[in-house]
């Protein structure tokens, strides 16, 4: 996958807008200024043309800073959410007791890691292999969790491999006071991961709520919980539509997080690269208080 050299449009509305607006004050301004200058026509006509040379070359300016944007903050409902370009496993972060990482399952929170139940590769893959230091311990503490139980939706007895008991997916897990592991998907009988753009929604905002329940105050930083899942419904959602779909059920939620709170999604290079920061910071610049 190849970084796109233009992410945004170099005629995309909003930035014709945002100029248009910029064109509009300096005309203003140039006009004002002429008003009261004794000007010969010719010199007018210069000065026109330097300022018209100045507004494009300023639009061209904003085109450039619109594709080169690598990191947004927003803050909604006194809440701050900070999008950017980093590692979970990370010491800054993953050793950090104030911040809790969140690492997605299925909605069986098999640990199973053998490139067939959970690929070695993901996140909660390495979770698993290099953070973990008893599995039977986890597997058993997910069991015997009555919080967790209270999610419990299914027995499915027929399986054949990994788990069998079935989460509401966002159902969060509290492996420690900072580290929670959420069921993001559901997992079909060939051991796939599926998810419905209904049940995506479903899942942000159950997990949102959970988040509300356990987050103590603390920062949460999560991953662009979706991306790369290419079943999402049969058809594929941009990085940037999912990065949207978070922030929006963050937005639409029931209810407010109880104090301010701090979350951070952090990406990894190629996805940071494929992100229109642009788009949602548009998006989501009416809504921020």
């Amino acid at each position: 996958m190849k970084k796109k050299f233009s992410k945004v449009s170099f005629f995309d509305i909003h930035l014709i807008k945002t100029w248009a607006s910029i064109f509009a004050a300096f005309i203003g301004i140039f006009s004002g200024i002429l008003s009261f200058w004794d000007l010969k026509s010719n010199e007018k006509h210069f000065l026109l043309i330097v300022v018209l040379l100045l507004l494009f070359l300023l639009y061209f300016v904003l085109f450039v800073r619109a594709n080169t944007i690598q990191k947004l903050s927003l803050f909604i409902d006194n809440s701050e959410i900070d999008i950017r370009q980093g590692d979970i496993f990370s010491k800054e972060i993953y050793d950090d007791s104030q911040i809790i990482k969140v690492f997605s399952f299925n909605e069986y929170f098999d640990t199973q890691v053998d490139d067939i139940i959970i690929s070695k590769n993901s996140l909660n893959g390495k979770f698993i292999e290099n953070k973990v230091d008893n599995i039977d311990k986890l597997n058993s503490c997910i069991a015997n969790d009555t919080r967790l139980n209270k999610y419990n939706v299914s027995i499915n007895n027929v399986r054949e491999q990994g788990k069998k008991t079935k989460y509401k997916l966002g159902s969060i897990f509290k492996y420690s006071d900072n580290v929670f592991l959420t069921a993001l998907t559901h997992f079909n009988d060939n051991n796939e991961a599926f998810l419905s753009i209904q049940d995506y929604i479903k899942f942000l905002i159950n997990f949102w709520d959970q988040i509300d329940e356990l987050y103590a105050g603390k920062t949460v930083v999560i991953t662009l919980f979706g991306s790369g899942i290419t079943r999402l419904e049969g058809r594929t959602f941009s990085n940037t539509q999912i990065l949207q779909i978070i922030l929006w059920t963050f937005c639409l939620r029931r209810i407010k997080f109880k104090k301010p709170a701090k979350f951070i999604i952090l990406l990894d290079e190629l996805t940071n690269s494929d992100i229109d920061y642009y788009k949602v910071k548009v998006g989501f610049h009416d809504l921020q208080k």
